[in-house]
């Protein structure tokens, strides 16, 4: 049997890493684990670490794929690579934005009740959509009609509201550090339940890896990268105990709309 293709954005460090490198150690030679990177140096970088920590394996099952999921042409250009090396994408873990590989780009390469994709939210996007003055939960709620040129409405009026400009819709007021990311996990869900409702011939699940310890908040968060890694993953090792649509961590599906703890 052909190996089946994973492409991992975001994976040159924290969790994305140690979803590539759990996948290509577990799955050996059943899996080609494309490294997704905006770096190609960073992503070879990214496997001589994994080399150097797990001498008794190869990673020869890992290769560097360049994508930058902030600009359209890398993701065309990553799209029309791995086309053109492998034919098909079984398995496509979003980890590095809203977009990915949505749309026609996936679309028209992944294989029809074979492929997944898996989007990286987080429970903070669900604190923020419950944060969310009706109107503007109205919209998500609908999330079907959030198309992709909506939803670049929805955040440039966000980034409007940042600067303290008069904008269209009433956003909340939360944390002044942690604002643009919860806003993009937020949105990043929304196209994840939008993309599995439309294609439900390809499983898309939406996955929490909890508060892990990465760059991204200075190594803070109570759980490692690989836990995180973990939670991401439970949906391609265990797919009977998860459906298309749903919002998980660690394999317990959450709501997509959460009041938010009070802070201590």
């Amino acid at each position: 049997m052909a190996p089946l293709v994973y492409l991992i954005t975001g994976a040159n460090k924290g969790i994305g890493y140690e979803t590539v490198r759990i996948l290509a150690e577990r799955l050996k030679d059943q899996a080609i684990v494309l490294l997704g990177t905006r770096s190609v140096d960073n992503g070879k970088a990214a496997i001589a670490k994994m080399k150097q920590t797990n001498p008794s394996f190869d990673y020869a099952n890992v290769q560097v794929v360049e994508i930058d999921v902030a600009k359209k042409a890398s993701i065309q250009a990553a799209a029309d690579h791995v086309k053109a090396a492998y034919g098909s994408l079984h398995v496509l873990v979003n980890n590095a934005g809203i977009t990915g590989f949505g749309g026609d780009k996936a679309e028209c390469f992944q294989v029809p009740n074979q492929s997944f994709n898996i989007v990286v939210g987080s429970i903070v996007g669900s604190w923020t959509f419950g944060d969310l003055p009706p109107e503007l939960q109205a919209i998500f709620e609908d999330f079907t009609a959030v198309d992709t040129a909506a939803m670049q409405n929805l955040i440039d009026d966000w980034l409007v509201y940042a600067e303290e400009k008069p904008c269209q819709h009433p956003w909340p007021a939360a944390f002044p550090a942690f604002v643009p990311y919860e806003i993009s996990k937020m949105m990043a869900m929304a196209v994840g339940r939008k993309w599995a409702a439309e294609h439900p011939d390809i499983k898309t699940t939406v996955v929490c890896p909890g508060y892990c310890a990465t760059d991204l908040n200075h190594h803070s968060g109570v759980r490692t990268a690989a836990q995180g890694a973990e939670s991401i993953l439970f949906p391609i090792f265990h797919d009977e105990l998860t459906k298309s649509g749903g919002f998980y961590n660690d394999g317990v599906e959450l709501p997509y709309k959460a009041i938010r703890p009070a802070m201590p």
